[in-house]
């Protein structure tokens, strides 16, 4: 059942503002409510909550508050309980201008709130930062390109030092990436380093690297995306740049790649013409061609490679005549073809034909002996 099914209606109005909010924090993530409770002195029903806690995504944590107002006088703004792991964050009333300010009649006063409060809680998370991580942050601010951080400090524990997340979203353009590859996947295109010092004094050191569901799809998956490894003694003002330096690289060869994908397909459909069987002509990323050599046949597939011109494209010849054993048609992996990423889109096709002629008849020789060519 939906938290705002127990929730007063006066106060469900300003929850459901808060619940539209899906741009909260450098994650970008959404805000959770749970917990509903009532404080009169009644049995909990339907639509006479008026407490309940918030979960906010925050530097690779959940910060969760408590909110209360009061059911009995709903014009009222709310009061904040937090929780012992915010180290101390008790801020002024008066430094929330939007809490002295309080609209009842605004559905977004509480919203407001929230962001204001998380304002000050970032600003509270930087303060308890020591001498070297703040060197940290603020180099990293200091670069005018890295300027939305969240620091977050865990509490100190008997088996450890206290953790300090450092959550950094990387200023990458993914607006270039081809139509065809975000389509399927909703969201905003995000990157972003987690960094984890294991202590004040930096001597220990974890980065991680996340990328949102359309992103990281673009980018070939979680095997195509390994970072460097943080250095004993570097920093983040040259670690960070170099991290987004990388992934700025493949953003640009994704997009290159697809152009170049493009050409070498239309290379292939002038030089084959009614030769070609099919081709994607949304991803450029396959086409397949029935060859013909001194009138014995097969079947051309050609993978092109996300990474395209870098990567080489695959070729199979499949005979399309002769069975294996298990009643597969043969086929051959052709690997040693003339190729350059340097060429043009019509002289890979070139040579490729060139090569094919040659190649085919033993093809056709091993086929036909039912043999399998690898």
């Amino acid at each position: 059942m939906d938290v705002l099914d127990f929730l007063d209606p006066q106060v469900g109005k300003y929850v459901d503002a808060l619940l539209r909010e899906n741009n909260v924090g450098v994650c970008g993530g959404p805000l959770y409510v749970s917990d509903p409770k009532t404080g009169r002195h009644t049995i909990a029903k339907k639509h006479c909550c008026d407490r309940f806690k918030i979960q906010i995504p925050y530097a690779g944590n959940t910060v969760t508050w408590q909110v209360i107002f009061d059911s009995m006088h709903p014009s009222d703004p709310p009061d904040f309980i937090f929780t012992d792991q915010d180290l101390g964050f008790m801020p002024e009333v008066e430094e929330i201008k939007s809490l002295v300010n309080w609209d009842a009649e605004d559905t977004k006063s509480l919203t407001l709130v929230i962001r204001e409060l998380l304002g000050t809680y970032k600003e509270h998370q930087r303060k308890l930062l020591g001498d070297r991580l703040q060197f940290e942050y603020n180099s990293l601010l200091e670069t005018g390109k890295f300027t939305d951080i969240e620091v977050y400090h865990s509490r100190k524990t008997a088996r450890g030092p206290t953790i300090v997340n450092f959550l950094i979203r990387l200023p990458v353009d993914f607006s270039n990436i081809p139509e065809f590859l975000v389509k399927d996947n909703p969201g905003e295109d995000a990157a972003i380093l987690l960094v984890s010092f294991q202590n004040q004094e930096a001597t220990k050191v974890s980065p991680q690297l996340y990328l949102s569901p359309r992103v990281e799809h673009v980018l070939g998956g979680s095997a195509s995306l390994r970072i460097p490894a943080f250095q004993n003694g570097g920093c983040l003002m040259d670690y960070v740049p170099n991290v987004c330096q990388l992934l700025e690289n493949m953003v640009d060869q994704i997009v290159k790649g697809f152009q170049k994908r493009k050409e070498y397909i239309s290379a292939f459909l002038s030089h084959y013409g009614r030769a070609i069987l099919e081709y994607d002509a949304e991803t450029f990323n396959r086409i397949s061609l029935l060859l013909d050599h001194s009138d014995f046949y097969c079947i051309l597939h050609i993978s092109i490679p996300t990474f395209f011109p870098r990567d080489q494209p695959h070729f199979e010849l499949q005979s399309i005549y002769n069975m294996t054993t298990y009643g597969k048609l043969i086929s051959a992996i052709v690997k040693e073809y003339p190729y350059s990423p340097r060429w043009s889109g019509n002289e890979m096709a070139e040579r490729a034909r060139v090569f094919l002629d040659q190649w085919i008849p033993e093809f056709k020789r091993t086929s036909m002996s039912g043999g399998r060519m690898r």
